[in-house]
């Protein structure tokens, strides 16, 4: 008997029909593109800049027009019983405490903010879909090593069921070995609904009929060198999250002052003309144009302390806000301290499960000729496949713990957004 189960097993792609093959970044980009929690934080983004423009209206005067027309039903006079009035105004804040400016600096914040809370929607699309892409890798190899090993027990029984018939062999390692086919069987059939679910998964996201057929163009078994670890400094520079925080630290701020502006004096200027019928109002008496500017200055005396209190609790606010961003530096180099030894004891996990799995298909190989030769028993025999099959599922679940390491080391350090 010929095994080849370690070829079978590193070189999946070569047994699957030809079909147009999806890398990792077709599928990524295909689920950015499908993502409705991406269209909703870009429409957010939209929303805020929107406010962001409009605040900024503030800084410039606003025009206004406005007419009236009156009649008089007691016609005691002999001027008309009728009069209008037109009047076009030209208003300009001087100074109102700086509300203006602390309305556009928190709109221009929160427009930025949004910016980043996008790039950190769109990471945490990218590692969902990396997620699907390697769940679906790694099913599909359980699936192939499950036929494998169905494949494998079926030659074996083949084996058996000969020597039984030429009288080296006793019944019962035909019943054992019809036994351990029935359980490969039934562990293939798990095989297959896990591939199925991942498959379902993977096409939800990219937004195709979930049972779509699919050739993943790389492999869990494509091991990808270790990235270069990044220091939590640099991290932070370009991290949208903890980018967030500072912008929230700095809304919070303007807010501080946007509450307490209309506590301070304002100053509004209004420049106006009027078109109005001479007096008294009688037929060929003409119109006239006249105008003028008015200052306005006012402010706040005394309202009972509603000013502190507004101000204690923005800067409140903007104290959380603080502590916030110091719980956000805390939580990133945690997470990339994890996210790093992720990676270097699964790589160490594929080094070592390589190796085993080598050993296990030479144990197998041998034990099965052994069991030909009538040098080792049925027992040997399925306790080689036994141990076979573990080393090789540890072998999966190795290779896939490296990539989402990856993954994860990716999605930690904020190396994915572009």
């Amino acid at each position: 008997m010929k095994l080849n189960i370690i070829l079978t097993l590193l070189l999946l792609n070569t047994t699957w029909e030809l079909r147009a093959q999806t890398s990792l970044d077709d599928y990524r980009q295909e689920v950015i593109d499908y993502s409705h929690e991406v269209h909703m934080s870009a429409l957010n983004s939209e929303a805020s800049k929107a406010d962001m423009r409009q605040a900024n209206k503030g800084y410039l005067p606003a025009l206004s027009m406005g007419a009236e027309a009156s009649l008089d039903f007691r016609e005691t006079t002999p001027e008309r019983p009728w009069s209008w009035l037109a009047d076009v105004t030209l208003s300009q804040t001087i100074y109102n405490g700086g509300a203006v400016r602390a309305t556009a600096k928190r709109r221009a914040a929160l427009y930025a903010k949004s910016e980043a809370e996008e790039q950190l929607t769109h990471m945490d699309v990218i590692y969902a879909a990396d997620r699907a892409y390697w769940q679906l890798s790694r099913t599909e190899s359980h699936l192939r090593t499950m036929q494998e090993y169905v494949a494998v027990v079926d030659s074996l029984r083949e084996v058996v069921k000969r020597r039984f018939e030429e009288g080296y062999s006793a019944k019962g390692d035909l019943l054992q070995i019809e036994s351990r086919i029935s359980d490969a069987r039934y562990q293939l059939s798990t095989a297959e609904q896990s591939y199925r679910i991942a498959l379902h998964a993977y096409n939800s996201l990219r937004g195709t009929e979930i049972d779509s057929p699919v050739v993943l163009q790389e492999s869990i078994f494509d091991i990808a060198a270790m990235p270069r670890r990044q220091e939590v400094n640099d991290i932070m520079q370009h991290h949208p999250q903890y980018r967030s925080t500072l912008l929230s630290v700095e809304e919070s701020a303007w807010a501080i002052k946007s509450s307490v502006a209309r506590f301070l004096p304002s100053v509004h200027l209004s420049i106006y003309g009027r078109l109005q019928p001479n007096t008294p109002h009688i037929r060929g008496n003409g119109s006239n144009i006249n105008g003028g500017a008015i200052i306005t200055f006012s402010t706040p005396i005394f309202h009972f302390g509603e000013r502190r209190e507004i101000a204690q609790s923005a800067e409140v606010k903007h104290l959380q806000q603080i502590a916030l961003k110091e719980q956000v530096e805390d939580d990133i180099e945690l997470i990339e301290g994890d996210a790093w030894v992720n990676i270097y004891n699964a790589r160490q996990r594929v080094d070592v499960a390589r190796e085993s799995l080598s050993i296990a298909e030479e144990n197998l190989a041998m034990s099965i000729y052994s069991y030909g030769e009538g040098m080792a028993t049925i027992l040997d025999v399925l306790q080689a496949q036994l141990s076979w099959l573990q080393i090789s599922q540890n072998a999966i679940a190795a290779y896939y713990d490296y990539a989402m390491a990856i993954a994860g080391y990716e999605y930690a350090t904020a190396t994915n957004i572009e």
